[in-house]
């Protein structure tokens, strides 16, 4: 790797380790509405899928069963998910947001919307495309490599 690109890469780093401490400060001050941080992240997973399983859920958050499992049976003791299970396949639970849990949803994207709003207002609106295009991709990458665990391999 030539030194120039070298110090991008610390450059991007750098910038995403900040983002990712002003998300995670964000989250814990304001925008979680009551629940932890995984279970906002499981509540609003439900939420744009409308009904959702375990396991299905688990691929989409990238964590294993029995993690998606403890968090879901918080959300139901809390009265926010409701888990069904079908006749026709015992083995599979499907999950639902109750009335609570829509609220807590919109709640969740209301205040995100807003904070989210704010900090783009920076922005026009082709940078925001651009934004949301680079992103995407950036993310799709990860998740590619995380998948075909070619993280730290080479």
């Amino acid at each position: 790797m030539q030194e120039s690109s070298f110090q991008i890469i610390r450059k991007i780093r750098e910038i995403f380790r900040r983002l990712e401490r002003e998300i995670f400060v964000q989250n814990n001050e304001s925008c979680c509405s009551g629940v932890t941080l995984a279970q906002c992240h499981t509540l609003l997973e439900i939420d744009s899928r409308n009904k959702e399983s375990v396991t299905e859920l688990s691929k989409a958050l990238g964590l294993d069963k029995s993690t998606i499992s403890r968090t879901i049976d918080g959300l139901v003791n809390s009265g926010l998910v409701d888990r069904s299970i079908p006749s026709e396949n015992r083995r599979m639970a499907t999950l639902q947001l109750t009335d609570a849990g829509k609220q807590v949803c919109n709640s969740i994207n209301c205040r995100n919307d807003q904070y989210f709003s704010e900090i783009l207002s920076v922005l026009s609106d082709t940078e925001k495309d651009e934004l949301v295009r680079l992103l995407g991709l950036v993310t799709s990458q990860m998740m590619n490599m995380r998948s075909s665990c070619k993280i730290g391999k080479e």
